[in-house]
């Protein structure tokens, strides 16, 4: 059997005659996952709070190696921040707090920072808010006595966040807008790769590998009808 191919312009051809099918794909995934990101995902707020890790200034001067040392302890006190022994005093301070507090945190910083960020995501943006504020104040407050210095400053406080972080309505109604049509688009090429039907001569040459002596034409119903009214008009007429 030989080896088929399909050239560019058939490839055209088969997305224009499947443009409905592909463009209508495409319109449901986006409406589906707006529908969904609109009125079944739960939104999800997220508070920040910062709070610096700063070296003890002598006199006039800070001391560039209390700097170095202080970001040098900022992964250490990021550990800290997630602990138990910060995160069960958050829990027994804010009202309505869940159990699994430390899946709802994230705390980084950024690159030689002493600056630690501190984010948590909630459905409850007051909860959300009240949870981030606790923690960095716990914190501030238990390090002395963990690690023995007083170097931990809240740099700002969390505001209730306005609008959610998750879902991303637009985003997703993209991503399933292209989803829909990369469907459409495979679909429609299945189509065509699948059907082993022979329809045309050259299917008969590229897929049975014989050579086509004739063919019989198709006539179309309503030209056969057409045909057979003015015969029958014809012979009237003689008669």
């Amino acid at each position: 059997m030989k080896e088929e191919t399909i050239s560019l312009g058939e490839l055209f051809s088969i997305l224009k005659r499947s443009k409905w099918l592909i463009a209508s794909l495409a319109i449901i995934a986006a409406l589906i996952a707006f529908l969904v990101s609109s009125f079944v995902i739960s939104p999800t707020y997220e508070a920040s709070t910062q709070v610096l890790v700063a070296p003890k200034q002598s006199e006039q001067s800070i001391d560039l190696g209390q700097v170095q040392s202080s970001i040098n302890l900022v992964n250490t006190y990021r550990v800290i921040i997630q602990s138990p022994a910060i995160l069960e005093q958050v829990q027994e301070n804010v009202i309505g707090a869940p159990d699994n507090i430390s899946n709802l945190i994230t705390v980084n910083s950024e690159q030689n920072s002493q600056v630690i960020n501190i984010k948590v995501q909630h459905t409850n943006p007051v909860l959300a808010t009240d949870i981030a504020n606790e923690i960095s104040d716990v914190f501030s407050k238990e390090v002395p006595e963990l690690m023995s210095v007083d170097n931990v400053k809240v740099l700002s406080n969390a505001s209730v966040p306005m609008f959610p972080v998750k879902p991303n309505i637009l985003l997703n109604t993209a991503i399933a807008t292209v989803l829909g049509l990369m469907i459409g688009v495979a679909i429609a090429f299945l189509k065509v790769v699948l059907d082993r039907r022979i329809k045309t001569e050259q299917d008969v040459e590229n897929i049975l590998e014989l050579p086509v002596l004739g063919s019989i034409p198709v006539i179309d119903k309503v030209e056969m009808r057409q045909q057979r009214q003015a015969n029958m008009k014809g012979e009237q007429v003689h008669v």
